[in-house]
């Protein structure tokens, strides 16, 4: 069976698709320059917290994969949060890149990812974590929201 594409990948189809609607339909222009420099404060938050999240798996031994099986609940650094700190990681990089553009229309991108993410990826992460690891992954989940 193919494996589905990777959220790194599905922020990039994110990106180039807010490209294009920023040039070809950008909407009017709601962030003027130099404002729009403001995008580097959320892209430089998103791509620090993706990388210390993906490390935390790393070191702990569980696949950062989504479609593997977890081998360890991880809930400390961002994980204590965020449930998914590396798919928010992505989503700031996104906010990031919709503010560098300063455009209207590709500001619609960033819900239709999260979107994505959690129907295409995070539902079925949240089954096989209940399943691995029971009780303790539920007070996690209470403890801790999706996103933010």
């Amino acid at each position: 069976m193919p494996k589905p594409l990777v959220p790194p990948l599905w922020a990039a189809l994110a990106a180039a698709a807010m490209l294009a609607l920023h040039r070809g339909l950008p909407g009017g222009v709601w962030l003027p320059s130099p404002w729009t420099a403001l995008g580097l404060l959320p892209a430089i938050i998103g791509v620090g917290l993706a990388v210390w999240a993906a490390r935390l798996f790393v070191r702990t031994g569980t696949p950062l994969e989504p479609w593997a099986s977890p081998t360890t609940l991880v809930a400390s650094g961002p994980y204590r949060f965020s449930r998914n700190p590396m798919y928010l990681g992505l989503a700031l990089c996104l906010t990031g890149l919709a503010l560098w553009l300063g455009t209207a229309t590709p500001l619609l991108i960033i819900p239709l990812f999260v979107a994505v993410i959690t129907l295409g990826f995070i539902r079925r992460e949240e089954r096989r974590l209940e399943e691995r690891f029971g009780e303790s992954y539920r007070r996690y989940r209470a403890g801790v929201r999706r996103w933010i």
